[in-house]
């Protein structure tokens, strides 16, 4: 039998910290020798996120235009495209934040169908704790119900966020989780200290194969809940001699905060790219948070600004809303701009290819 490519599945709710932690897991691959590829998921296009994979020298795909459960084979050409190019041992695959229902659309598929060729390792759910001590979790809203069922499936729940969490927080938080799955390992995680990368580290490098039975899933109520959410993705073109990213990136999140209620707000992110950086700052709910930067904070002369938020909004007025919040912050540091292209919608209902159970 061949030597098979190891397809990590890495879920977890909007804001969750996923793209941190693939980009972590990616460099400790590469600085060890290990060849390593990340495939990007959303329901529209110009993601951030992928901008930040590349930037970072990751041989990176992307499925863009709906979950990965309903581009299955999207999925599977870029793995191949991966395995042809760089031969990875690891791919490490991001689905859209939104998404649940991945061990029968997913990653029972991929053990079905294509065993020969991947080793598809337990369900990886990342878990912001602080999301949930300040927004219990729920399940007669749309919302709470899924995100229960995206910690209900998980194989490995991934506690992040936990530097900024007390003990007691803590321990509260792994007995709400153990409550919704008591099967599921726990790990506490923290992108900043390193608390817990050893053992994620460890779950991928295992031999461990996916193995647990689909949770029953209402798609009445999933359809639902993803069509409250309005989907913004935009890109921006300005031209300065020098300004600081993540002053300019913040003021940009924190005008869109102003517009909505902090709930409501799922996740918004905007990268900056010029000659001299690039930068990727994050709000979820009124949190705000600096992604990663490459280069210096200061950018400097041709720049390209990434905007994408998941907002639950109507797309039309959210779209108003993100070009107001670029406006306004340009023309605060007497910038011009460009609007490139921009995108706004609900997700219309989840269509999977497969549902194996």
């Amino acid at each position: 039998m061949k030597e098979r490519t190891r397809m990590v599945l890495v879920g977890g709710f909007l804001g969750a910290g996923k793209t941190t932690l693939i980009n972590k897991l990616a460099q400790h691959f590469l600085a060890a020798g290990v060849p390593i590829g990340v495939v990007t998921n959303d329901q529209g296009q110009m993601l951030v996120d992928t901008e930040f994979v590349k930037m970072r020298g990751l041989d990176v795909e992307e499925v863009p235009g709906g979950c990965f459960c309903c581009n299955f084979q999207k999925l599977i050409d870029g793995a191949e495209s991966l395995v042809d190019r760089v031969r990875p041992q690891y791919i490490l695959a991001e689905p859209v934040g939104s998404c649940t229902d991945l061990i029968a659309t997913v990653a029972a598929p991929l053990k079905a169908y294509h065993g020969d060729s991947y080793s598809t390792a337990p369900l990886m759910v990342l878990v912001d704790g602080l999301r949930i001590m300040a927004e219990p979790l729920a399940t007669s809203g749309k919302g709470g119900y899924l995100r229960n069922h995206q910690l209900e499936e998980a194989e490995l729940l991934v506690l992040s966020k936990t530097d900024q969490m007390g003990v007691d927080d803590i321990v509260q938080v792994e007995a709400i989780l153990r409550g919704i799955n008591p099967e599921a390992r726990i790990i506490r995680y923290s992108a900043v200290s390193g608390e817990g990368m050893e053992q994620i580290l460890l779950h991928i490098e295992s031999e461990e194969e996916t193995n647990r039975q689909p949770v029953d899933v209402d798609y009445d109520i999933y359809a639902d809940a993803e069509a409250e959410l309005g989907w913004y993705n935009g890109v921006f073109e300005f031209q300065s001699p020098e300004y600081d990213s993540y002053t300019l990136s913040m003021d940009i999140l924190r005008r869109l905060s102003e517009k909505y209620p902090s709930q409501a707000i799922a996740h918004a992110k905007v990268a900056l790219t010029s000659e001299s950086n690039h930068t990727k700052v994050s709000l979820v709910g009124n949190e705000l948070s600096v992604g990663g930067v490459f280069g210096s904070r200061y950018g400097k002369g041709p720049s390209k600004l990434n905007f994408n938020a998941r907002v639950v909004s109507q797309p039309g007025d959210l779209r108003d809303a993100a070009r107001a919040s670029v406006q306004e912050s340009l023309l605060q540091i007497g910038q011009e701009h460009l609007l490139v292209t921009d995108a706004c919608f609900s997700p219309g209902r989840p269509n999977p290819t497969f549902r194996l159970t």
